[in-house]
């Protein structure tokens, strides 16, 4: 299963980071950060479930631990962290967009993208419960249209949740309204989920043998 990489205005595709003669401009960070000003203008009950991850991947197969992003606010150098998966744990807030420095890179000559995925920011990740899983999706299906204008009507519609673990993936148990235990599907370091799907209605919460490393939407 595909995740979706958005950075455009359908958000459907990926864009590479832009360099210099020199190789060390990687571009604005409005570029590199698309959407994220809109979705930090949304109101707070609109975004409490969802937000948006940055990902940096280079094709020259460089570790995202040894990719080093960075740009300038008030004369102090401001790093990107970046997790071994390569997102960026450290966004830029509003006022940062709103300035839109340069950002820099240590990686000249490098061939890097930045993707955009939607991913859940609701409460109890290892049993969160099917109800902010559903929160978290609709949240995310409105930003979507939202943002697509007249392009809505082939914008994706969220219906997946995929837990996603560092290493193979755990038990993972749907527990339903009677305490009975339905197994997820599992896949490799993943656990798959579809909380809107008429048989998973009667569904409560879900019972993971770990904490995901992330919660990913798809359609």
């Amino acid at each position: 299963m595909r995740l979706l990489i958005a950075v455009c205005l359908l958000l459907t595709g990926a864009s590479a980071l832009a360099q210099e003669a020199e190789g060390r401009l990687a571009g604005p960070v409005s570029m590199l950060f698309p959407h994220r000003t809109t979705y930090l203008e949304l109101a707070e009950e609109d975004r409490s479930h969802f937000r948006l991850d940055y990902v940096v991947q280079s094709s020259a197969g460089v570790a995202a631990d040894e990719i080093g992003l960075w740009y300038e606010r008030g004369g102090a150098e401001v790093r990107l962290d970046l997790t071994p998966d390569g997102l960026i744990s450290n966004p830029p807030d509003a006022d940062t967009l709103d300035a839109d420095p340069d950002i820099w890179t240590d990686q000249p000559g490098r061939t890097m993208s930045m993707s955009m995925q939607f991913a859940y920011d609701g409460p109890d990740w290892q049993s969160p419960s099917r109800q902010d899983l559903v929160t978290g999706l609709s949240q995310a299906n409105r930003a979507v249209r939202r943002t697509a204008g007249v392009a809505a009507l082939f914008a994706p519609d969220f219906k997946t949740v995929i837990f996603q673990f560092d290493g193979p993936a755990p038990d993972a148990w749907a527990i339903d309204e009677a305490g009975e235990r339905h197994a997820l599907t599992v896949q490799e370091d993943r656990a798959l989920f579809r909380p809107r799907d008429r048989e998973n209605r009667r569904i409560v919460r879900i019972e993971l043998g770990a904490v995901p490393e992330r919660i990913l939407f798809d359609s």
